[in-house]
């Protein structure tokens, strides 16, 4: 009967793509939640936001690490509104270039897709520079963390950052049929992640907490731009927390190698749903954690001044010590 019922789903599938032109000819195994721990391993919005305070604390503190969070938050939403309402009805892996290209006056599809198409491959580049240099940044971090006497150099951290980036390309490009397992671990192991860190961190640190005039509005500014800059500055922690959810239509019919496409299901259904149900989830774990985090963070101009990151001195104010406070950063 599921087998049926499969069926059923990807030949309706079929004749959707042929009256948007295209041929479905191969098989689909992402499943809905498979590609929503995709999206949101992507998005990893608690893990960016924690991985990103450098940014926001010194450019509005945490006014603008939570309010920023919020803002962007509902921003980013109406975004992802308006992005799954084109994906219910065009379910194509193009995305927005293809959007633009249904929408346009004929005579400007051309160069509106054009333009649309190299700006969402930009951000995609950009996107996934940031996380390469964030995860080096925490390396380097930890080796500052444990060894006081080490003097970190430029090319350290780019060492670290090539390596992180070879070991994702080489999972992407030699390791597609594992991608839905992995990505489900990743969402998994995410959310985990979350409540082991949170309830960890307000454990240790009781009943030392800071107060919430501090973490709902204490502002700090030691960027030197005026302070409404300033507070506009640390939104790229939140924006880059709650980016990249357009994945989902990417995904919706992806080329791998050999010609083998891999699909979700009825993706004019489930897509917009993920893609909604990521950023909905992403705000949700980012504000609690985030929140946590300022509860347990101590002395806020140490935790901005620490070689070490804000996330790793946050941890070691809540608990303490070095070898808990680098197993919670994993």
């Amino acid at each position: 009967m599921a087998g049926r019922q499969r069926s059923v789903v990807y030949e309706a599938d079929d004749e959707r793509l042929a009256k948007l032109g295209h041929k479905a000819e191969l098989n689909r195994n992402f499943s809905p939640l498979a590609m929503l721990g995709l999206a949101f391993a992507i998005l990893n919005s608690w893990t960016a936001l924690s991985a990103s305070l450098s940014l926001a604390l010194p450019s509005g503190g945490p006014t603008s690490v939570i309010w920023g969070l919020v803002t962007a938050g509902v921003c980013n939403l109406c975004l992802a509104a308006s992005l799954a309402e084109f994906l219910s009805a065009y379910p194509t892996a193009g995305g927005q270039y293809h959007w633009v290209a249904m929408i346009s006056w004929k005579s400007w599809v051309p160069l509106l897709s054009w333009i649309t198409g190299w700006i969402n491959v930009s951000g995609w580049i950009a996107l996934v520079a940031s996380g390469g240099l964030l995860g080096s940044q925490l390396i380097v971090g930890i080796i500052s963390f444990m060894h006081a006497n080490y003097n970190s150099q430029r090319w350290h951290q780019f060492l670290i950052y090539i390596v992180y980036n070879i070991v994702a390309f080489c999972l992407n490009a030699f390791g597609n049929h594992i991608l839905p397992w992995v990505t489900k671990v990743a969402f998994t192991w995410s959310i985990t992640g979350f409540v082991v860190i949170s309830i960890t961190v307000l454990a240790c640190a009781s009943p030392n907490y800071s107060s919430g005039d501090l973490v709902f509005r204490k502002f700090i500014n030691d960027s030197g731009w005026p302070d409404g800059i300033a507070w506009l500055l640390g939104l790229l922690q939140a924006g880059l927390g709650l980016t990249g959810y357009d994945a989902v239509a990417h995904m919706s019919k992806r080329l791998a190698h050999r010609d083998q496409i891999e699909e979700i299901p009825n993706p004019s259904m489930e897509g917009p749903k993920i893609m909604i149900a990521c950023v909905g989830i992403g705000v949700f774990t980012g504000f609690i954690f985030l929140m946590c985090l300022l509860l347990v963070a101590g002395d806020l101009d140490n935790v901005i001044e620490s070689s070490a990151g804000p996330l790793l001195a946050i941890f070691y104010n809540a608990t303490d010590s070095k070898a808990g406070s680098i197993c919670l950063l994993m």
